[in-house]
């Protein structure tokens, strides 16, 4: 198996998360791991969402083996900080959700709530749901990797002062290369 990931692009459809730079775009904000200064933020409302779109793949379609599984994970590394009640126990608070879906264009996967726990900065790694079909008997196409967006959305409201921050948004896409017809002529005529 081989692997690669796709970054935002940009965003679509409704965008209610805040930056951390408003110089900068959402999609820039989360491009990498870097949650000192470069993340996107919510803090006071519950049910807000913003939906990424995705960069083409960086393997070109012939490179891929279809034919094969074509597994697509979305992954986001989230942070909640909450300094609140019982803090001074030194216990982690678990108090809030937030759903990652892959989605897009004839993409019909189901949304995964990931719990977030007070991890003091240090944005640990939270998957969606896995898929090795793009919708219900649907395999993965070159076109519906072309057509991937991640949505976040939070589900509870996050204690005040106290933001979800989401540093780093990407999809992992495990695939099996392509045999090129030089290496099967070559195998073949060998072996």
């Amino acid at each position: 198996m081989a692997t690669f990931i796709m970054l935002p692009d940009g965003t679509t459809g409704t965008n209610e998360w805040h930056k951390s730079d408003v110089g900068e775009t959402e999609e820039a904000l989360v491009q990498s791991d870097d949650g000192a200064s470069s993340y996107i933020y919510e803090q006071a409302s519950a049910y807000q969402e913003i939906t990424f779109t995705m960069a083409d793949p960086s393997v070109a379609e012939e490179d891929i083996d279809f034919n094969e599984d074509v597994t697509v994970t979305p992954y986001m590394h989230a942070d909640y900080t909450f300094v609140g009640f019982g803090a001074d126990s030194g216990a982690p608070h678990t108090y809030t959700y937030l759903k990652i879906q892959l989605t897009g264009t004839d993409i019909f996967l189901g949304a995964f709530s990931r719990t977030l726990t007070t991890e003091d900065g240090s944005y640990p790694a939270y998957s969606g749901g896995t898929g090795t079909d793009m919708a219900i008997f649907t395999p993965w196409t070159y076109a519906g990797l072309q057509n991937c967006q991640v949505k976040l959305e939070n589900t509870s409201r996050p204690a005040r002062f106290h933001p979800i921050r989401v540093t780093y948004v990407y999809i992992e896409v495990d695939y099996t290369p392509a045999v090129s017809a030089d290496n099967a002529t070559f195998f073949g005529a060998n072996f």
